[in-house]
């Protein structure tokens, strides 16, 4: 349910509403419990970043403690393309001001 990050060290929430079934180390009920408590708080608007696109736009996240979710808000003659990059870091820089 949590993992250190890789590079960071920091402890990440891994687990989510659209994958994460149950805490295998628990009772069923107690499992069901702490995931639905732990789902209610990452799912809170606070922690939501909504995206109004436009043409040129690139969106990057740290994908180890991020949900993301494309809203289908686009029309059957719209397209949506998606390219995905994924980048191997073995350092990171923390908070590098210009």
């Amino acid at each position: 349910v949590f993992l250190q990050h890789p590079i960071t060290g920091k402890k990440v929430l891994y687990a989510n509403p659209g994958y994460s079934m149950r805490i295998n180390e628990l009772p069923e009920d107690e499992s069901d419990r702490i995931l639905a408590f732990l789902f209610e708080h990452q799912l809170q608007p606070k922690y939501q970043y909504r995206h109004r696109w436009s043409v040129g736009d690139v969106l990057m996240w740290d994908n180890m403690g991020t949900l993301h979710n494309a809203v289908a808000d686009y029309g059957r003659d719209e397209h949506r393309y998606i390219k995905r990059c994924q980048v191997a870091a073995t350092r990171y820089f923390g908070n590098v001001q210009a």
